[in-house]
């Protein structure tokens, strides 16, 4: 039998209420009975619309990223270029986290639910790591990213470093969550994609053109005691 519309609309109100007590109280300081008296219902009525506490967390989770994650997986998927799908997901992931508080509910109680419930999550979750990792390994065969890289490391790499955000970020500072997201998603693009030993030669070539401009005293002096180490 179909779901009347008023019975939708009373499952999405409890959804609403009950993602607010868990951001302010926490999933376990949370008791149904408080949601019930937030919504003006019994326990009994709660209850009739879910199983259990934790299918209405189920339920949050599904709710969140639905909202969260799914318009990320849809910007990432229209870009044909690899490079430019990796840095769309980067991006929009990472400014997903510093902007939706609800992120780090999503993070910190997933571990409340039930392992069925917890592969369902996950599975979405992967869809994320599926991105990263493809797109890693697609640049790879053109010769566009480090071979050096394990793309499947590489991956937990890029998504560990945008999930870490919810974790420091200010959510009362969001005109910063664009620059965070932007500068999350540079060092992990420019590390990702720079030929490996870039870095020490630029180091040796800095190091080799630095003597030149030293004043001659301390040229000579430089000169003296690198002859006096190799004799």
């Amino acid at each position: 039998m179909a779901t009347k519309p008023h019975e939708i609309g009373r499952v999405e109100e409890v959804v609403k209420v009950a993602l607010k007590l868990f951001l302010v109280r926490g999933y376990d300081n949370t008791p149904m009975s408080l949601l019930a008296k937030r919504l003006g219902l019994t326990k009994a009525g709660i209850y009739h619309h879910f199983a259990s506490k934790e299918d209405l967390l189920f339920l949050v989770h599904q709710t969140a990223m639905e909202r969260g994650l799914k318009p990320v997986f849809e910007a990432a998927a229209q870009e044909a270029d690899p490079e430019r799908r990796l840095r769309t997901f980067l991006y929009e992931h990472a400014r997903m986290l510093a902007l939706d508080p609800t992120a780090m509910l999503l993070i910190r109680e997933a571990r409340r639910l039930s392992p069925k419930h917890l592969q369902d999550i996950k599975r979405t979750w992967r869809r994320g790591f599926d991105v990263v990792r493809d797109a890693i390994t697609e640049l790879q065969r053109q010769g566009r990213c480090r071979a050096d890289v394990e793309a499947t490391f590489a991956a937990f790499a890029g998504i560990g470093m945008a999930s870490w955000i919810a974790y420091w970020f200010d959510p009362a500072r969001p005109q910063s969550a664009e620059a965070v997201a932007k500068t999350m998603t540079d060092i992990f693009i420019g590390g990702l994609l720079s030929e490996p030993g870039r870095q020490s030669r630029a180091v040796k070539s800095s190091a080799a053109v630095a003597i030149p401009n030293l004043p001659p005293k301390l040229a000579a002096a430089s000169a003296v005691g690198r002859a006096k180490r190799r004799a």
